[in-house]
């Protein structure tokens, strides 16, 4: 088995204000911090793909979870649903993360990119639809949440292999399929993501060293985005949140496309 060797990354001012970013992103829109977290690995902080993925799980992990602990102390969390999503996400994400150890770094960001492409996509719907208001009290619909499976299977299989939380497929799923207000499914898809991380950075023991410091340094990082964006949430909308995510994972895509093919590959 083989263990890839870690090199110290240098913690600059624009990695960590990556961070912060990170966590406002999650504590904004219940997801979407996680996409962000590789490129500022890669790309501001020097890291390999091989290792800024596992380094992700850990920081957006712990961001994550003390968002939707935050939501849960509000009344919005789930747990019934954390728990039917993350059952199937969780073995997905365990999974991928075994296999996908041995992939390459190009195709891993060129897969990411892709990733973000469709995620840029699908934050762009998403926000041209009206929001469900769930009335208070009123029981929310969970008769079509076999439909859920697919979705779960694939966040915990991009959490493996590209450390992709999967945010932006969870609300639009919890939210369009299973009913849930948007309040709801922001919280919800917060705790899910904080248990796949969990699973996936348990699929990547013994195929990484990380360094510690170094990832709790980020992680506080995040963590001060999180409170930020945990608090700034209520005051904006939704949709105009939504769209500027949307743009910005464009611009990241087509970044890292670019990065890519412009050097020389390396398999």
């Amino acid at each position: 088995m083989r263990t890839y060797a870690y090199h110290l990354p240098v913690i600059s001012l624009p990695g960590l204000i990556g961070f912060v970013a990170v966590g406002l992103a999650l504590g904004l829109l219940g997801g979407g911090g996680s996409i962000l977290a590789v490129p500022v690995l890669v790309h501001l902080m020097g890291l390999s793909a091989k290792i800024a993925v596992p380094m992700s799980l850990p920081v957006v992990g712990i961001a994550a979870a003390f968002g939707a602990f935050t939501r849960w102390r509000r009344g919005e969390l789930r747990l019934d649903t954390v728990v039917l999503f993350s059952v199937c996400a969780m073995a997905a994400s365990y999974l991928a993360a075994r296999i996908g150890t041995g992939i390459p770094d190009r195709p891993r960001l060129i897969l990411f990119a892709i990733v973000m492409l469709v995620a840029a996509a699908l934050m762009w719907r998403r926000s041209f639809r009206q929001p469900v208001q769930a009335s208070a009290g009123e029981p929310e619909v969970t008769t079509t949440a076999w439909k859920i499976v697919p979705v779960a299977l694939a966040v915990g299989a991009l959490t493996g292999l590209v450390g992709v939380g999967g945010g932006f497929l969870i609300v639009p799923a919890l939210a369009g399929v299973l009913g849930l207000s948007m309040a709801a499914a922001t919280a919800t898809s917060l705790a899910v993501i904080a248990l796949n991380t969990v699973a996936a950075g348990a699929g990547w023991i013994g195929r990484v060293s990380l360094d510690w410091t170094t990832t709790a340094i980020v992680t506080a990082a995040a963590l001060v985005g999180m409170v930020i964006g945990t608090q700034l949430a209520p005051r904006f909308s939704a949709r105009t949140l939504t769209r500027a995510f949307a743009l910005l994972l464009l611009l990241l895509a087509g970044f890292m496309l670019f990065q890519e093919f412009r050097t020389p590959s390396t398999l």
